[in-house]
């Protein structure tokens, strides 16, 4: 497995890796009329005005094509001060799931993370995404008490706990 920055060319294919990944992921969590809105052009432009903005790269995972992506940015928390990252998106293609390819990418952000100076990294999770919470624990993130809510076009409310860690890896 290569673990490698983005660039604007690849924003197809980590359109590609984000929908097919929400599609499962969400489904029973999020409202089927938002799955439904998930379509190629729309997460590919997405993908590509993040690309041309971003500052920070987007790491890919590739075997034989992308099949994870992970965004590591400055925490975007009120007053979380400039030693803060955040692991902004972090998803993984399902058919590759539990083959070390989220570890790759988390290990590979908190890596980058300690390079930067960022003493802590912070990331979002659905409250009811147990598999992603046990994926992060396993990782060293710990949840620290923040949650928030979120309102989807739908009115649906998506309601988040944050978790943290040490950035430091060595």
């Amino acid at each position: 497995m290569l673990i490698r920055s983005a660039n604007f060319a690849d924003a197809r294919e980590i359109a590609r890796v984000h929908s097919e990944t929400w599609r499962t992921v969400y489904r029973g969590q999020i409202s089927e009329d938002i799955l439904d809105m998930q379509n190629m052009e729309r997460r590919t432009a997405l993908w590509q005005r993040r690309l041309a903005q971003l500052a920070e790269p987007v790491f890919l995972a590739e075997e034989g094509g992308v099949v994870g992506f992970c965004e590591l940015i400055p925490s975007r928390d009120p007053g979380a001060g400039q030693t803060v990252g955040e692991i902004a998106a972090i998803y993984v293609l399902p058919s590759h799931w539990r083959k070390g390819v989220g570890r790759a990418l988390c290990a590979h952000a908190l890596s980058a993370a300690d390079r930067r100076g960022y003493e802590l990294v912070t990331l979002w999770v659905l409250a009811s995404n147990d598999g992603a919470k046990h994926f992060y624990q396993a990782m060293g993130f710990r949840p620290d008490g923040a949650r928030k809510t979120e309102r989807l076009a739908d009115g649906c409310d998506l309601h988040e706990v944050r978790f943290c860690r040490q950035a430091f890896v060595g």
